[in-house]
């Protein structure tokens, strides 16, 4: 963390990060690629999902951290991550809640605010079960090829 960086500063580089790691997570979840595009690792203290393949890993970094600015300034509310199909179609959404009370000021302390998105984490394979299954229409992820993660081993 930049100790130079002001505390809202510090609180949107850790959303920043959280939504990285939580959108991978949704990502791996839904079975969107295969597993072997994924390896595992500890972010936080808990075990996630961080995508092997360089084009997949980039994009999901580049798009969340373009939001760092706008998150600072806060006029964020709400990320969503949309799966659709070849027709851009909506098939399934995931929204991401950012409400970071501002009031709050310099008093926000760090640690709280990660034990709330370790939590999240936390509960978020379990929410699994609870997930409709895409039809075998879905459409990946667009990152140019189709055949970007033929190199990675299905389950």
């Amino acid at each position: 963390m930049d100790r130079n960086q002001s505390p809202q500063g510090e609180t949107a580089q850790i959303l920043v990060e959280f939504l990285e790691v939580a959108i991978t997570s949704v990502v791996f979840l839904k079975g969107v690629y295969p597993s072997g595009a994924f390896e595992r690792r500890r972010y936080m203290n808990v075990v996630v999902q961080k995508a092997r393949h360089p084009e997949l890993q980039q994009y999901i970094h580049s798009t969340v951290n373009g939001l760092l600015p706008f998150i600072q300034k806060g006029l964020v509310e709400r990320v969503a991550v949309i799966f659709s199909d070849s027709n851009n179609v909506p098939l399934e959404r995931f929204v991401f809640k950012i409400n970071v009370n501002q009031s709050y000021g310099l008093k926000l302390e760090e640690a709280d605010l990660e034990f709330s998105l370790k939590s999240f984490l936390i509960k978020l394979p379990l929410s699994q079960s609870m997930m409709k299954v895409l039809p075998p229409a879905f459409d990946r992820l667009q990152l140019g090829d189709n055949s970007l993660l033929s190199d990675y081993p299905a389950d």
